[in-house]
């Protein structure tokens, strides 16, 4: 699909459309982009339970190569939209079939990678409903046995690090000048945090 210089729907130039010949040859383009961004997935999970692990120059490359294949998504869409009402023979319509298969799953893959990329950006996002370790009482220092409590993000306080209000009527420090009940904010590491 290589541009041509008329103007395309994204502003780039009008695109030289691939004729259904060459369908085999796209469907292979297109499940090899699939494969690839499967490895990208893969390849990013151990980061989503460590934040910490992908610096922000590399995650802005990420978002920058996947943001670029979802903005040319259209001309994958377009092109089998082009294929399936041409008079086609039987084989022809199946492998038409085929990329349109294979280019919904590649749209698929292509969103997944993005809120995944999102979610290692700042896996805990303001106003998120968490489970946090936090004590029941001041006294209580040993970190590892701390229950898992009901909390609400605030936000991002530095890199890996989250304010967290802490909803348990147990731990209420008094009332607020509505007669809500104030809760304790903590500060806690991501390895401290789950979401719900």
């Amino acid at each position: 699909m290589a541009r041509g210089d008329g103007g395309g729907r994204d502003g780039r130039g009008e695109p030289q459309w691939r004729p259904v010949s060459d369908v085999d040859m796209m469907t292979a383009v297109v499940l090899e982009q699939l494969g690839a961004n499967r490895d990208q997935l893969r390849t990013l999970e151990p980061a989503r339970r460590a934040p910490h692990l992908l610096d922000d120059h590399t995650i802005g490359r990420i978002k920058q190569v996947f943001g670029e294949q979802r903005d040319d998504m259209w001309l994958w869409v377009e092109i089998g939209e082009r294929w399936q009402p041409q008079d086609l023979t039987v084989a022809e319509a199946a492998k038409v079939d085929q990329y349109v298969a294979a280019k919904s799953d590649l749209e698929l893959g292509v969103e997944t990678l993005a809120g995944a990329l999102a979610r290692q950006a700042n896996p805990f996002p303001d106003a998120s409903p968490v489970r946090v370790r936090h004590p029941l009482t001041a006294d209580d220092t040993d970190e590892t046995s701390w229950p898992w409590l009901t909390g609400l993000v605030v936000g991002m306080a530095a890199p890996g690090e989250w304010d967290i209000v802490v909803i348990d009527d147990r731990l209420v420090e008094g009332l607020d000048a509505g007669g809500n009940p104030v809760y304790p904010v903590c500060r806690r590491a991501a390895e401290a945090i789950r979401l719900q």
